[in-house]
């Protein structure tokens, strides 16, 4: 990795520190029953998130041959986010070790924040819930006054809060979306391949810089990440 001197580190959520695409997914399948669509696997699901989730249900639509009105994806937009903000984390769970360097992060003093595409306040609760004794000094999702990832507008707010340079953040993602915020913001970056994007994929985005495990990310984020011989 590059020379490292990271003073904070932004996270993004879905699939990076929490896996959440089944209760997105049972959401999503909800839209797509009003319509008398088949549902979306947990595969086909991974392919349309990312870009916020009115997006990934226009792309479900697509997967599914429909072509919505704006009208009608509205409603099927509302339907979906009812029952989404009723079961948000029925079944999402928080990736095996990321706790704990969450916390091995807290106790270091390295501030620690979440940038997310979901919604501000589904976005607020799952970190809540998956993370209560963990202190982040920013948690955002989307709002109608923040333009959605890869725009770097919440990688600058978030730089400002903490009172560092751009050279001197971390943004920790799992997708492509994740590491053009990072191009677009001037910071550095890591991508997880433990996410919602297949490692062959990942491999693709020239200069990407991977890592497989939750060990791996401890040791980029310190600079001592190890030599891998698949790349």
């Amino acid at each position: 990795m590059q020379d490292s001197a990271t003073q904070a580190i932004l996270f993004d959520l879905d699939g990076t520190l929490v896996d959440t695409i089944e209760d997105i997914r049972v959401a999503m399948n909800v839209a797509l029953d009003a319509e008398k669509l088949e549902p979306l696997t947990t595969e086909m699901t991974k392919q349309v998130v990312g870009r916020g989730l009115r997006n990934a249900l226009i792309a479900a639509c697509t997967l599914r041959f429909r072509d919505v009105s704006q009208t009608r994806l509205n409603e099927l937009y509302e339907l979906m986010m009812g029952h989404y903000r009723m079961h948000y984390a029925d079944k999402s769970r928080s990736y095996e070790g990321i706790p704990a360097l969450l916390k091995t992060l807290n106790d270091r003093n390295l501030p620690i924040g979440i940038f997310s595409n979901k919604e501000d306040g589904l976005t607020k609760a799952i970190v809540s819930k998956m993370f209560p004794s963990i202190q982040f000094v920013w948690v955002r999702g989307m709002r109608d006054d923040y333009p959605r990832k890869p725009d770097k507008s919440g990688v600058l707010r978030f730089i400002g809060k903490v009172g560092i340079e751009m050279q001197n953040l971390l943004y920790v993602g799992d997708s492509e979306v994740d590491y053009q915020t990072s191009v677009n913001a001037g910071c550095r970056h890591v991508l997880v391949t433990w996410g919602f994007r297949p490692k062959e994929e990942l491999l693709t985005i020239p200069d990407a810089h991977l890592v497989d495990s939750v060990n791996e990310l401890e040791d980029a984020i310190y600079g001592l990440q190890r030599e891998r011989s698949e790349k």
